[in-house]
């Protein structure tokens, strides 16, 4: 058997029809780019919207109950930015964020922008940075090491008042 050689491709250029009930018209594309863009949204909203919270009261609401949320406390030693991640095994997991020092505390100007993560119990309000247990990470650590510090240096500035103490 002798193989032919195909050397017209006219057949390829033939147009297909596509059957009516499965063409798209132009208003069906506008209702498909629709419907995305509102599933993106709905997506982003029930998984990554975090609630900006203006006053504390707002903030201590949504730490109860665990809800995302964001808040920055400017005391008058200190700015912290804290953000509530979720929920993870029954805890709630609050991200702790040194902003700016601003007065009263020693050696802490080199903390800043250091974060830590905090987890509590659910249910519990308060200030995050307060009970260092609950924490972990470099925020944790730096801060752990200044109040070894300033307890070192207290305690040989005061070594004679501390001895007639233990006497």
């Amino acid at each position: 058997m002798v193989k032919e050689e195909v050397t017209d491709f006219s057949f390829l250029r033939k147009k297909v029809e596509v059957p009516e009930k499965f063409r798209f018209g132009k208003w069906s594309i506008v209702f498909l780019a629709l419907a995305l863009v509102f599933v993106v949204l709905a997506v982003k909203m029930t998984f990554f919207y975090t609630e900006t919270c203006g006053d504390l009261a707002c903030f201590q609401a949504a730490m109860k109950e665990c809800d995302k949320a964001r808040y920055t406390n400017d005391f008058e030693e200190a700015t912290w930015d804290y953000k509530i991640l979720g929920d993870e095994e029954g805890n709630c997991l609050v991200n702790v964020e040194l902003l700016q020092v601003k007065a009263g505390q020693l050696n802490m100007e080199g903390l800043q922008n250091y974060e830590m993560i905090c987890s509590y119990p659910e249910g519990f309000v308060g200030y995050p940075e307060k009970d260092l247990d609950k924490c972990h990470g470099r925020l944790k650590e730096e801060m752990q090491g200044i109040i070894i510090e300033n307890l070192h240096r207290y305690m040989i500035e005061n070594l004679e008042e501390i001895g007639k103490k233990m006497k």
